[in-house]
């Protein structure tokens, strides 16, 4: 028998917090209740064991997430409620804004809890599909020195606009004052690992990257594969919607890049 992985337990874990905040969070609104009250416990305790109970028994539960992109919704979803409330909030001057500030703290909630279950969701696919799918390439890419350069400045001028704005924009509501920051913060760190290799694992399924020296692992379907180019000493390979940018690395950093080129070709060729 396989032993159990750590992501597995992780990934049961993080679909009980999730539809355990969920439940509470629409039972809350429903009765108008306090997240304190002895029925938004229940709810709380119900639902996490709902949401483990489900992950043990669908096998396929982190594959469904991940093929019907469901774990970006749950987790990109709640962000923009979050991001819609505060704005309302701070700039309305109606009784809507009453209503909408109601949605912040559980739409935050919610933001981080599916975040935290799209990172385990992704870290458990990646072991499945290693563990059942066979490795046709594999190989550590560095990324392309004008891209890097692109992307690392567009990161740092928009951490320093979000990090300076944070301080000095007067805003009534205190979450959103530390958002900005927050958001700042994050930015400037993808600015310091963005020139980190990156490992390219091709399945039979699609593609995993993950940036070596983080948790940050990313599953494309081989149908969103689009083309792959070679331009001098740059390897691109382009991706479809939802996310268009694609990925480049320097053919230096790749051993045996042209059987690497050739057979991403033939794979792509072949969707």
């Amino acid at each position: 028998m396989l032993q159990r992985p750590v992501q597995r337990t992780l990934f049961d874990l993080a679909c009980g917090i999730y539809t355990s905040i969920l439940a509470t969070v629409v039972v809350a609104l429903l009765t108008s209740t306090h997240y304190f009250s002895p029925i938004s416990l229940i709810t709380a305790c119900l639902g996490f064991l709902f949401g483990i109970a489900l992950a043990v028994v669908r096998d396929d539960l982190a594959e469904s997430l991940v093929r019907t992109r469901l774990y970006l919704i749950l987790s990109i979803g709640p962000f923009f409620v979050y991001l819609i409330s505060e704005g309302v909030t701070a700039f309305s001057m109606g009784p809507d804004s009453t209503v909408l500030q109601n949605w912040i703290a559980e739409a935050l909630l919610l933001t981080i809890a599916g975040f935290f279950l799209y990172v385990t969701t992704m870290n458990y696919y990646a072991v499945v599909l290693r563990r059942h799918e066979e490795v046709l390439i594999e190989w550590f890419g560095r990324p392309d020195t004008s891209y890097l350069r692109f992307v690392r400045l567009l990161s740092i001028v928009g951490g320093l606009i979000f990090l300076v704005s944070g301080f000095i924009l007067h805003i009534p509501i205190e979450p959103i004052q530390g958002l900005f920051p927050s958001i700042g913060g994050v930015l400037l760190g993808n600015a310091i690992v963005i020139g980190k290799a990156k490992h390219y694992t091709l399945v039979k399924s699609g593609l995993l990257v993950k940036r070596s020296g983080t948790l940050n692992n990313r599953f494309i379907p081989r149908d969103q594969l689009r083309s792959v180019e070679c331009d001098g000493d740059v390897l691109t390979l382009h991706r479809g919607l939802p996310w268009p940018l694609p990925f480049r690395c320097r053919l230096a950093s790749i051993p045996n890049s042209d059987s690497v080129v050739q057979s991403l070709q033939k794979y792509v060729n072949e969707n």
